[in-house]
Protein backbone atom coordinates (compact mmCIF):
# COMPACT_ATOMS: atom_id res chain seq x y z
CA UNK A 1 0.00 0.00 0.00
CA UNK A 2 1.52 3.66 -0.82
CA UNK A 3 0.52 7.20 0.06
CA UNK A 4 -1.48 10.28 -0.98
CA UNK A 5 -0.71 13.87 -0.55
CA UNK A 6 -3.78 15.59 0.84
CA UNK A 7 -2.28 18.29 3.05
CA UNK A 8 -4.87 19.05 5.72
CA UNK A 9 -2.18 20.08 8.19
CA UNK A 10 -0.62 23.50 8.35
CA UNK A 11 1.97 24.90 8.16
CA UNK A 12 3.47 22.86 5.30
CA UNK A 13 4.50 19.46 6.65
CA UNK A 14 8.25 18.79 6.38
CA UNK A 15 9.19 15.84 4.15
CA UNK A 16 10.81 14.11 7.14
CA UNK A 17 7.48 14.23 9.00
CA UNK A 18 5.56 12.91 6.00
CA UNK A 19 8.05 10.04 5.70
CA UNK A 20 7.76 9.24 9.39
CA UNK A 21 3.97 9.15 9.11
CA UNK A 22 4.11 6.98 6.01
CA UNK A 23 6.41 4.49 7.67
CA UNK A 24 4.18 4.45 10.77
CA UNK A 25 1.18 3.61 8.58
CA UNK A 26 3.19 0.98 6.68
CA UNK A 27 3.71 -0.91 9.93
CA UNK A 28 -0.04 -1.57 9.93
CA UNK A 29 -0.18 -2.49 6.22
CA UNK A 30 2.25 -5.35 5.65
CA UNK A 31 3.53 -6.64 2.32
CA UNK A 32 0.73 -9.17 2.31
CA UNK A 33 -1.81 -8.46 -0.40
CA UNK A 34 -5.41 -8.95 0.80
CA UNK A 35 -7.70 -10.89 -1.48
CA UNK A 36 -10.05 -7.94 -1.87
CA UNK A 37 -9.19 -4.35 -1.05
CA UNK A 38 -9.84 -1.17 -2.98
CA UNK A 39 -6.52 0.30 -4.08
CA UNK A 40 -8.13 3.70 -4.58
CA UNK A 41 -9.55 3.61 -1.07
CA UNK A 42 -6.12 2.78 0.30
CA UNK A 43 -4.83 5.94 -1.38
CA UNK A 44 -7.66 8.02 0.05
CA UNK A 45 -6.98 6.60 3.53
CA UNK A 46 -3.35 7.62 3.30
CA UNK A 47 -4.46 11.10 2.46
CA UNK A 48 -6.23 11.13 5.78
CA UNK A 49 -3.31 9.57 7.62
CA UNK A 50 -0.92 12.20 6.30
CA UNK A 51 -3.36 14.91 7.27
CA UNK A 52 -3.02 14.29 11.01
CA UNK A 53 -1.05 11.69 12.94
CA UNK A 54 -2.35 9.71 15.81
CA UNK A 55 -0.13 7.58 17.98
CA UNK A 56 -0.86 6.15 21.40
CA UNK A 57 0.89 3.79 25.73
CA UNK A 58 1.00 3.03 29.40
CA UNK A 59 0.77 5.82 32.02
CA UNK A 60 -0.59 9.32 32.36
CA UNK A 61 -0.57 12.00 35.02
CA UNK A 62 -3.59 11.76 37.30
CA UNK A 63 -6.34 14.32 37.23
CA UNK A 64 -10.10 14.52 37.10
CA UNK A 65 -12.04 14.15 33.88
CA UNK A 66 -13.05 17.80 33.61
CA UNK A 67 -11.78 18.48 30.12
CA UNK A 68 -13.07 20.06 26.95
CA UNK A 69 -12.16 19.12 23.39
CA UNK A 70 -11.74 22.62 22.04
CA UNK A 71 -12.09 23.69 18.44
CA UNK A 72 -10.35 26.93 17.54
CA UNK A 73 -10.27 28.60 14.13
CA UNK A 74 -6.97 29.70 12.64
CA UNK A 75 -7.57 31.62 9.45
CA UNK A 76 -10.61 31.17 7.22
CA UNK A 77 -10.23 27.39 6.83
CA UNK A 78 -7.74 26.40 9.53
CA UNK A 79 -8.72 24.53 12.68
CA UNK A 80 -6.80 23.65 15.82
CA UNK A 81 -8.24 20.81 17.92
CA UNK A 82 -6.95 20.38 21.45
CA UNK A 83 -7.98 19.20 24.91
CA UNK A 84 -8.31 22.02 27.43
CA UNK A 85 -8.14 21.26 31.15
CA UNK A 86 -10.64 23.18 33.28
CA UNK A 87 -9.52 25.29 36.23
CA UNK A 88 -11.23 22.83 38.58
CA UNK A 89 -9.42 19.89 36.99
CA UNK A 90 -6.09 21.71 37.24
CA UNK A 91 -6.61 22.63 40.88
CA UNK A 92 -7.67 19.09 41.85
CA UNK A 93 -4.86 17.26 40.03
CA UNK A 94 -2.32 15.80 42.46
CA UNK A 95 0.41 15.14 39.91
CA UNK A 96 0.70 11.41 40.63
CA UNK A 97 0.87 8.93 37.80
CA UNK A 98 -1.76 6.29 37.14
CA UNK A 99 -1.95 3.32 34.79
CA UNK A 100 -4.03 3.77 31.68
CA UNK A 101 -6.29 0.72 31.46
CA UNK A 102 -6.55 -1.58 28.48
CA UNK A 103 -9.96 -1.02 26.94
CA UNK A 104 -12.24 -2.88 24.61
CA UNK A 105 -14.46 -1.09 22.12
CA UNK A 106 -18.18 -1.46 21.54
CA UNK A 107 -19.61 0.31 18.50
CA UNK A 108 -23.19 0.42 19.74
CA UNK A 109 -24.66 1.49 16.39
CA UNK A 110 -23.85 1.12 12.69
CA UNK A 111 -25.89 2.17 9.64
CA UNK A 112 -27.92 -0.53 7.91
CA UNK A 113 -25.70 -2.60 5.63
CA UNK A 114 -22.42 -1.64 7.31
CA UNK A 115 -20.28 -4.52 8.57
CA UNK A 116 -16.91 -4.91 10.25
CA UNK A 117 -14.11 -5.80 7.82
CA UNK A 118 -11.11 -5.57 10.16
CA UNK A 119 -10.48 -4.44 13.71
CA UNK A 120 -11.67 -0.83 13.85
CA UNK A 121 -12.72 -0.81 10.18
CA UNK A 122 -16.30 -0.89 8.88
CA UNK A 123 -17.70 -0.58 5.37
CA UNK A 124 -20.95 -1.25 3.53
CA UNK A 125 -21.56 -4.79 2.29
CA UNK A 126 -22.02 -3.68 -1.32
CA UNK A 127 -18.73 -1.70 -1.32
CA UNK A 128 -16.49 -3.73 0.97
CA UNK A 129 -13.12 -2.08 1.77
CA UNK A 130 -14.04 1.00 -0.24
CA UNK A 131 -15.27 3.49 2.32
CA UNK A 132 -17.20 3.45 5.57
CA UNK A 133 -15.34 4.41 8.73
CA UNK A 134 -11.99 3.59 10.30
CA UNK A 135 -11.34 4.16 14.00
CA UNK A 136 -7.94 4.61 15.59
CA UNK A 137 -6.86 5.67 19.04
CA UNK A 138 -4.25 7.71 20.89
CA UNK A 139 -3.36 6.80 24.43
CA UNK A 140 -2.47 10.06 26.13
CA UNK A 141 0.59 9.00 28.10
CA UNK A 142 1.80 12.60 28.52
CA UNK A 143 -1.51 13.94 29.83
CA UNK A 144 -4.88 14.44 28.19
CA UNK A 145 -4.33 18.17 27.81
CA UNK A 146 -1.22 17.57 25.67
CA UNK A 147 -3.39 16.49 22.74
CA UNK A 148 -3.39 18.98 19.87
CA UNK A 149 -3.72 18.61 16.10
CA UNK A 150 -3.97 21.27 13.43
CA UNK A 151 -5.84 21.05 10.15
CA UNK A 152 -6.17 23.28 7.13
CA UNK A 153 -8.50 22.99 4.13
CA UNK A 154 -11.48 22.57 6.48
CA UNK A 155 -14.83 23.11 4.77
CA UNK A 156 -16.92 22.96 7.96
CA UNK A 157 -16.46 22.11 11.63
CA UNK A 158 -18.45 21.84 14.82
CA UNK A 159 -18.26 20.63 18.41
CA UNK A 160 -20.65 17.97 19.69
CA UNK A 161 -21.16 15.64 22.64
CA UNK A 162 -20.79 11.88 22.23
CA UNK A 163 -22.49 10.03 25.08
CA UNK A 164 -21.19 12.62 27.52
CA UNK A 165 -17.71 12.90 25.98
CA UNK A 166 -16.52 16.00 24.08
CA UNK A 167 -16.19 15.62 20.31
CA UNK A 168 -15.25 17.59 17.21
CA UNK A 169 -16.43 17.05 13.61
CA UNK A 170 -14.41 18.23 10.58
CA UNK A 171 -15.33 18.11 6.88
CA UNK A 172 -12.93 18.61 3.96
CA UNK A 173 -13.63 19.37 0.27
CA UNK A 174 -14.48 16.27 -1.74
CA UNK A 175 -12.68 16.81 -5.05
CA UNK A 176 -12.94 13.21 -6.29
CA UNK A 177 -16.28 13.22 -8.08
CA UNK A 178 -17.63 9.72 -8.56
CA UNK A 179 -15.12 8.17 -6.15
CA UNK A 180 -15.23 7.38 -2.46
CA UNK A 181 -12.83 9.51 -0.45
CA UNK A 182 -12.26 10.01 3.26
CA UNK A 183 -13.38 13.63 3.56
CA UNK A 184 -14.64 13.64 7.17
CA UNK A 185 -12.81 13.44 10.50
CA UNK A 186 -14.14 13.06 14.03
CA UNK A 187 -12.28 13.29 17.34
CA UNK A 188 -13.74 12.12 20.65
CA UNK A 189 -11.85 12.50 23.97
CA UNK A 190 -12.47 9.65 26.43
CA UNK A 191 -10.75 11.47 29.28
CA UNK A 192 -11.89 9.07 32.01
CA UNK A 193 -9.67 6.37 30.47
CA UNK A 194 -7.26 8.82 28.79
CA UNK A 195 -7.83 7.85 25.15
CA UNK A 196 -8.64 10.00 22.13
CA UNK A 197 -10.45 8.44 19.19
CA UNK A 198 -9.85 9.64 15.66
CA UNK A 199 -12.53 8.43 13.28
CA UNK A 200 -12.06 8.69 9.52
CA UNK A 201 -15.39 8.74 7.67
CA UNK A 202 -15.72 8.35 3.91
CA UNK A 203 -17.97 10.22 1.52
CA UNK A 204 -20.35 7.24 1.35
CA UNK A 205 -21.26 7.87 5.01
CA UNK A 206 -23.56 10.81 5.75
CA UNK A 207 -22.54 13.35 8.35
CA UNK A 208 -25.50 12.35 10.48
CA UNK A 209 -24.53 8.67 10.40
CA UNK A 210 -20.85 9.41 11.06
CA UNK A 211 -21.78 11.41 14.14
CA UNK A 212 -24.20 8.74 15.34
CA UNK A 213 -21.50 6.06 14.98
CA UNK A 214 -19.08 8.18 17.05
CA UNK A 215 -21.74 8.99 19.65
CA UNK A 216 -22.32 5.29 20.29
CA UNK A 217 -18.72 4.15 20.66
CA UNK A 218 -17.90 2.92 24.16
CA UNK A 219 -14.47 2.17 25.66
CA UNK A 220 -14.72 -0.34 28.50
CA UNK A 221 -11.71 -1.23 30.72
CA UNK A 222 -10.70 -4.88 30.37
CA UNK A 223 -8.05 -7.21 31.76
CA UNK A 224 -8.56 -9.75 29.00
CA UNK A 225 -5.64 -9.04 26.64
CA UNK A 226 -6.86 -11.80 24.30
CA UNK A 227 -10.16 -9.98 23.72
CA UNK A 228 -10.50 -9.36 19.97
CA UNK A 229 -12.37 -6.12 20.65
CA UNK A 230 -9.50 -4.68 22.70
CA UNK A 231 -8.31 -1.33 21.37
CA UNK A 232 -4.84 -1.20 19.84
CA UNK A 233 -3.35 2.22 20.49
CA UNK A 234 0.02 3.97 20.39
CA UNK A 235 1.67 6.50 22.62
CA UNK A 236 1.19 10.17 21.94
CA UNK A 237 4.71 10.64 23.32
CA UNK A 238 6.13 8.54 20.45
CA UNK A 239 4.75 10.97 17.93
CA UNK A 240 5.97 14.02 19.82
CA UNK A 241 9.48 12.55 20.08
CA UNK A 242 9.53 11.50 16.40
CA UNK A 243 8.26 14.92 15.35
CA UNK A 244 11.02 16.68 17.29
CA UNK A 245 13.71 14.44 15.79
CA UNK A 246 12.37 14.92 12.28
CA UNK A 247 12.30 18.70 12.62
CA UNK A 248 15.90 18.54 13.81
CA UNK A 249 16.84 16.49 10.74
CA UNK A 250 17.07 13.14 12.54
CA UNK A 251 13.90 11.63 11.10
CA UNK A 252 13.47 8.99 8.40
CA UNK A 253 14.26 10.14 4.88
CA UNK A 254 12.99 8.69 1.65
CA UNK A 255 15.85 7.84 -0.72
CA UNK A 256 14.71 8.32 -4.32
CA UNK A 257 18.04 9.12 -6.00
CA UNK A 258 21.23 7.04 -6.00
CA UNK A 259 24.37 6.79 -8.11
CA UNK A 260 24.48 4.48 -11.13
CA UNK A 261 27.14 2.44 -9.31
CA UNK A 262 24.77 1.74 -6.43
CA UNK A 263 22.30 0.23 -8.89
CA UNK A 264 24.82 -1.99 -10.64
CA UNK A 265 23.05 -5.13 -9.36
CA UNK A 266 20.35 -4.86 -12.03
CA UNK A 267 19.08 -7.98 -13.77
CA UNK A 268 17.87 -8.72 -17.27
CA UNK A 269 14.76 -10.69 -18.19
CA UNK A 270 15.58 -14.40 -17.93
CA UNK A 271 18.43 -13.92 -15.42
CA UNK A 272 18.11 -15.88 -12.17
CA UNK A 273 19.11 -14.27 -8.87
CA UNK A 274 18.69 -14.90 -5.10
CA UNK A 275 15.84 -13.15 -3.29
CA UNK A 276 16.66 -14.32 0.25
CA UNK A 277 19.35 -16.14 2.20
CA UNK A 278 17.36 -19.37 2.45
CA UNK A 279 18.08 -20.58 -1.07
CA UNK A 280 15.12 -19.00 -2.86
CA UNK A 281 15.92 -17.64 -6.31
CA UNK A 282 13.78 -15.93 -8.93
CA UNK A 283 13.81 -15.15 -12.64
CA UNK A 284 11.48 -12.95 -14.66
CA UNK A 285 11.02 -15.12 -17.73
CA UNK A 286 8.43 -13.13 -19.68
CA UNK A 287 6.80 -9.68 -19.77
CA UNK A 288 3.63 -8.88 -21.71
CA UNK A 289 2.21 -5.40 -22.40
CA UNK A 290 -1.47 -5.21 -23.40
CA UNK A 291 -4.34 -2.75 -23.36
CA UNK A 292 -6.77 -5.30 -21.88
CA UNK A 293 -6.81 -8.05 -19.22
CA UNK A 294 -6.50 -10.99 -21.63
CA UNK A 295 -3.24 -12.39 -20.12
CA UNK A 296 -4.92 -12.87 -16.74
CA UNK A 297 -6.99 -15.71 -15.31
CA UNK A 298 -10.52 -14.32 -15.47
CA UNK A 299 -11.57 -16.07 -12.27
CA UNK A 300 -8.82 -14.30 -10.31
CA UNK A 301 -9.35 -10.73 -11.54
CA UNK A 302 -10.65 -8.58 -8.69
CA UNK A 303 -13.27 -5.86 -8.82
CA UNK A 304 -10.76 -3.01 -8.99
CA UNK A 305 -9.22 -4.32 -12.20
CA UNK A 306 -12.58 -5.11 -13.76
CA UNK A 307 -13.78 -1.58 -13.04
CA UNK A 308 -10.73 -0.19 -14.85
CA UNK A 309 -11.98 -1.53 -18.20
CA UNK A 310 -14.68 -0.29 -20.55
CA UNK A 311 -17.53 -2.19 -22.19
CA UNK A 312 -15.12 -3.70 -24.72
CA UNK A 313 -12.74 -4.96 -22.04
CA UNK A 314 -10.10 -2.33 -22.83
CA UNK A 315 -8.34 -0.40 -20.08
CA UNK A 316 -9.81 3.05 -19.58
CA UNK A 317 -7.51 6.06 -19.61
CA UNK A 318 -6.50 7.41 -16.21
CA UNK A 319 -7.77 10.84 -15.22
CA UNK A 320 -4.98 13.04 -13.90
CA UNK A 321 -6.33 15.84 -11.75
CA UNK A 322 -4.23 18.94 -11.04
CA UNK A 323 -5.11 20.56 -7.72
CA UNK A 324 -4.21 23.66 -5.79
CA UNK A 325 -3.86 22.54 -2.17
CA UNK A 326 -5.81 24.40 0.45
CA UNK A 327 -4.61 25.44 3.87
CA UNK A 328 -5.54 27.70 6.73
CA UNK A 329 -6.85 30.44 4.43
CA UNK A 330 -8.13 28.60 1.35
CA UNK A 331 -9.86 25.41 0.26
CA UNK A 332 -8.35 22.96 -2.22
CA UNK A 333 -9.55 23.37 -5.79
CA UNK A 334 -9.12 21.73 -9.18
CA UNK A 335 -7.06 23.72 -11.68
CA UNK A 336 -7.21 21.34 -14.65
CA UNK A 337 -7.26 17.65 -15.64
CA UNK A 338 -6.19 15.36 -18.47
CA UNK A 339 -6.49 11.73 -19.56
CA UNK A 340 -3.54 9.35 -19.89
CA UNK A 341 -3.60 6.00 -21.72
CA UNK A 342 -3.06 2.95 -19.48
CA UNK A 343 -1.48 -0.43 -20.22
CA UNK A 344 -1.40 -3.76 -18.41
CA UNK A 345 2.06 -5.11 -17.56
CA UNK A 346 2.06 -8.85 -16.82
CA UNK A 347 5.25 -10.59 -15.66
CA UNK A 348 5.93 -14.31 -15.37
CA UNK A 349 8.19 -14.98 -12.38
CA UNK A 350 9.75 -18.38 -11.64
CA UNK A 351 10.68 -18.99 -7.99
CA UNK A 352 13.08 -21.88 -7.37
CA UNK A 353 14.24 -23.55 -4.16
CA UNK A 354 17.99 -24.17 -4.47
CA UNK A 355 18.37 -25.35 -0.87
CA UNK A 356 18.18 -28.89 0.50
CA UNK A 357 15.19 -28.12 2.74
CA UNK A 358 11.52 -27.47 2.07
CA UNK A 359 10.57 -23.79 2.05
CA UNK A 360 7.09 -23.15 3.45
CA UNK A 361 4.81 -20.10 3.53
CA UNK A 362 7.06 -18.20 1.14
CA UNK A 363 5.95 -14.58 0.86
CA UNK A 364 6.33 -13.13 -2.65
CA UNK A 365 5.81 -9.56 -3.75
CA UNK A 366 6.37 -7.42 -6.83
CA UNK A 367 6.60 -3.64 -7.10
CA UNK A 368 7.12 -1.60 -10.26
CA UNK A 369 9.38 1.40 -9.81
CA UNK A 370 9.58 4.14 -12.41
CA UNK A 371 13.32 4.91 -12.68
CA UNK A 372 15.10 7.34 -14.98
CA UNK A 373 18.75 8.31 -15.35
CA UNK A 374 19.41 12.02 -14.85
CA UNK A 375 22.75 13.76 -14.35
CA UNK A 376 24.50 10.48 -13.55
CA UNK A 377 21.91 9.54 -10.94
CA UNK A 378 19.22 6.86 -11.01
CA UNK A 379 16.02 8.52 -9.81
CA UNK A 380 12.70 6.95 -8.82
CA UNK A 381 10.05 9.11 -10.40
CA UNK A 382 7.42 10.42 -8.02
CA UNK A 383 4.26 12.34 -8.85
CA UNK A 384 4.27 15.10 -11.40
CA UNK A 385 5.61 18.40 -10.13
CA UNK A 386 4.50 21.83 -11.35
CA UNK A 387 6.67 23.98 -13.58
CA UNK A 388 7.31 27.64 -12.95
CA UNK A 389 4.09 29.55 -13.45
CA UNK A 390 1.76 26.59 -12.91
CA UNK A 391 -1.10 27.31 -10.54
CA UNK A 392 -1.43 23.72 -9.34
CA UNK A 393 0.80 22.11 -6.72
CA UNK A 394 -0.44 18.51 -6.62
CA UNK A 395 -1.23 15.95 -9.31
CA UNK A 396 -3.62 13.12 -8.46
CA UNK A 397 -3.81 10.04 -10.69
CA UNK A 398 -7.26 8.46 -10.40
CA UNK A 399 -6.30 5.32 -12.35
CA UNK A 400 -4.83 2.08 -11.05
CA UNK A 401 -1.58 3.21 -12.67
CA UNK A 402 -1.13 5.22 -9.48
CA UNK A 403 -0.63 1.96 -7.57
CA UNK A 404 2.89 0.49 -7.86
CA UNK A 405 2.44 -2.81 -6.04
CA UNK A 406 1.06 -5.83 -7.85
CA UNK A 407 -2.67 -5.68 -8.56
CA UNK A 408 -2.90 -9.33 -9.58
CA UNK A 409 -1.19 -12.61 -8.73
CA UNK A 410 -2.34 -16.16 -9.42
CA UNK A 411 -0.73 -18.15 -6.60
CA UNK A 412 -2.38 -18.01 -3.18
CA UNK A 413 -1.48 -19.52 0.16
CA UNK A 414 -1.14 -18.91 3.85
CA UNK A 415 -3.91 -18.58 6.40
CA UNK A 416 -5.77 -15.88 4.43
CA UNK A 417 -5.05 -17.12 0.92
CA UNK A 418 -2.80 -14.16 0.19
CA UNK A 419 0.49 -13.82 -1.70
CA UNK A 420 2.23 -16.88 -0.27
CA UNK A 421 3.63 -20.02 -1.86
CA UNK A 422 2.64 -22.77 0.55
CA UNK A 423 5.59 -25.06 -0.15
CA UNK A 424 8.56 -25.26 -2.49
CA UNK A 425 10.51 -28.50 -2.28
CA UNK A 426 14.27 -28.68 -2.97
CA UNK A 427 14.91 -28.15 -6.67
CA UNK A 428 11.25 -27.31 -7.33
CA UNK A 429 10.15 -24.27 -9.34
CA UNK A 430 6.85 -22.43 -8.81
CA UNK A 431 5.60 -20.00 -11.46
CA UNK A 432 3.72 -16.85 -10.43
CA UNK A 433 2.06 -14.40 -12.79
CA UNK A 434 1.89 -10.81 -11.51
CA UNK A 435 0.29 -7.76 -13.11
CA UNK A 436 0.24 -3.99 -12.78
CA UNK A 437 -1.44 -1.10 -14.57
CA UNK A 438 0.85 1.69 -15.77
CA UNK A 439 0.49 4.81 -17.85
CA UNK A 440 1.69 4.23 -21.41
CA UNK A 441 4.05 7.19 -21.06
CA UNK A 442 5.86 5.34 -18.23
CA UNK A 443 6.73 2.14 -20.15
CA UNK A 444 10.30 3.28 -20.82
CA UNK A 445 11.01 3.71 -17.08
CA UNK A 446 9.87 0.38 -15.58
CA UNK A 447 12.02 -1.62 -13.17
CA UNK A 448 10.63 -4.55 -11.17
CA UNK A 449 11.71 -5.37 -7.62
CA UNK A 450 10.82 -8.71 -6.04
CA UNK A 451 11.84 -7.55 -2.57
CA UNK A 452 9.00 -8.66 -0.23
CA UNK A 453 9.27 -5.30 1.59
CA UNK A 454 8.38 -3.37 -1.58
CA UNK A 455 10.43 -0.72 -3.32
CA UNK A 456 8.31 1.09 -5.86
CA UNK A 457 8.62 4.47 -4.20
CA UNK A 458 12.10 4.51 -2.68
CA UNK A 459 15.44 2.74 -2.71
CA UNK A 460 16.43 0.60 0.27
CA UNK A 461 19.40 -1.59 1.11
CA UNK A 462 17.32 -4.73 0.58
CA UNK A 463 16.00 -3.52 -2.81
CA UNK A 464 19.53 -2.85 -4.04
CA UNK A 465 20.95 -6.08 -2.60
CA UNK A 466 18.30 -8.22 -4.35
CA UNK A 467 18.50 -6.00 -7.42
CA UNK A 468 15.89 -4.57 -9.78
CA UNK A 469 14.86 -6.26 -13.03
CA UNK A 470 15.00 -3.99 -16.07
CA UNK A 471 11.73 -4.44 -17.94
CA UNK A 472 11.74 -1.13 -19.80
CA UNK A 473 9.89 -1.16 -23.11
Amino acid sequence: MEFEKLKHDFPEMPEEIRTMIRKEVEQQVTSEQPKRRSRKTARRMLAASLAAVMLCGATVFAGVSLYRLQLQKTGEHGISVGIEKSEEAASNADGTSIVIPNVRMETGWLPEGMVQTERGKYSFEDTLHQGGVTMAFYRMDTGDDKFEVQHGDVLSSEEFTANGYPGVYLEYPNLYEGEISFNQRIYVAFTDVHYVMELYAASDVSKEDALKIAENVKLIPTEDTADETMVTAQDWSRYAESFDKAVEGEGCRTITSISMEEMKNTHKTGERFPVNDQGLTAAVTDVKITDDLSPLDTAQIDDDLKAETDGNGKLRPATIQYLKTGGADALSQEISSREASQKLVCATVEYQNTSSEDLTDVLFFGSLARIREADGQMQILQDETPADGDKWDRAVNHGLSDFRDMLYYDVHGGEKGNNYIERIRPGETVTVHMAWVVMEEELETLYLTLDPSGGGYEFSDSNLEIGYVDIRQ
